[in-house]
């Protein structure tokens, strides 16, 4: 079975890590996989194994006729073209259109929980032969709303590679971070409200890229207009996570709407104690087994006192080997290997 991936670039978001992932695990199982990239070179290129080859269309367009032929070329003969979020499956699906791609069987991976559809998005997923969301709730949707037949509809949630090995954390309480692309749903200005109503000696990291300029220049500006400089920073270009956590003591997760969240997991299997707002399939899986990491709104006083309460009551050489049990027992390899080859399976019958 021949199967290539597809995205535009792979910069350090939740849906680029799972094409890492998937593409890894793919070749890992003797799969033919290869990836193909609309764009150019990103920091997460080099977590992909180096036998997996790696194209670049470099288009400099949407309607760049020589990146779609070359599409055409990499894609044509495959069985599986496995495309991820919608603005790269519109690209590919036009390319198809046009150029007469008629083979490969068509994978829609939905990442973003958004609720609505432009016409022609609606017609694209119609012709799509699965669709797999990582949040149920969005498999469901796009059932009710007869957007996608029920057998073409499946839920594949979020998963991560735990670390290659343990982590000691080194650190004293009142060292957070939160990991969080800047955009409008991660709603850092909460975290910044948080910080104002923390005790001093509480410091926050923000590790995350620049999805939206404008939105990062108020992030930045409400930091300076609150006089947090000093105890609030944005760091950029970390790819391995894991590597820093052990510096912390708690981390945080503000976002407000959210379809895994990937990051929890790797929290999860870091052992490093976090707290989050309800969004989020794997965040029903934490309610049942960590309930006071899970906050059910955003009113800064409970938030303050849930912080240092977990702190203090399960901090993180405590916490480890829990954390990691539940990581493997709803989100491990095998379990997340099991379902997408299910779904390729059934797709192709």
């Amino acid at each position: 079975m021949k199967i290539v991936l597809l995205n535009d670039k792979l910069n350090a978001g939740g849906a680029e890590k799972v094409l890492v992932y998937i593409a890894n695990l793919l070749f890992k199982n003797n799969y033919d996989v290869s990836v193909v990239l609309f764009l150019d070179e990103a920091k997460l290129d080099n977590q992909i194994n180096k036998q997996i080859p790696i194209h670049y269309l470099r288009r400099t367009s949407r309607f760049d006729i020589a990146a779609w032929k070359k599409l055409k070329a990499l894609t044509n003969d495959a069985d599986i073209v496995h495309i991820h979020s919608r603005y790269n499956l519109r690209y590919f699906m036009v390319a198809k259109i046009f150029l007469n791609i008629h083979h490969p069987k068509i994978v829609f991976h939905e990442h973003i929980p958004s609720f609505q559809l432009d016409a022609f998005t609606k017609y694209l997923f119609k012709k799509v032969n699965a669709y797999v969301a990582v949040q149920d709730a969005m498999r469901k949707w796009a059932i009710e709303n007869k957007f996608v037949k029920i057998h073409k509809a499946f839920y594949l949630p979020n998963t991560v590679y735990p670390p290659q090995q343990a982590i000691i954390f080194i650190t004293t309480q009142g060292k957070l971070m939160m990991i969080a692309n800047f955009r409008t749903k991660k709603n850092h200005f909460f975290a910044i409200e948080l910080m104002k109503a923390l005790p001093n000696n509480y410091t926050l990291d923000l590790y995350g890229m620049i999805d939206e300029q404008e939105y990062f220049n108020q992030v930045v500006q409400a930091i300076n207009d609150n006089h947090l400089q000093n105890r609030i920073n944005i760091i950029q270009g970390v790819t391995d996570l894991y590597s820093i956590m052990k510096n912390y003591s708690l981390a945080i997760h503000t976002a407000y709407a959210e379809t895994g969240p990937l990051v929890l997991i790797e929290y999860l299997y870091a052992g490093l104690p976090f707290i989050t707002y309800q969004t989020g399939d794997v965040v029903e899986v934490i309610k049942q087994s960590l309930p006071a990491f899970v906050m059910m709104d955003f009113n800064v006083e409970t938030w303050v006192k849930q912080i240092q309460l977990i702190e203090k009551e399960y901090h993180a050489t405590a916490m480890s080997d829990e954390m990691k049990q539940i990581a493997n027992k709803h989100f491990s390899e095998q379990a997340y290997f099991n379902k997408l080859e299910y779904i390729y399976h059934k797709m192709l019958q």
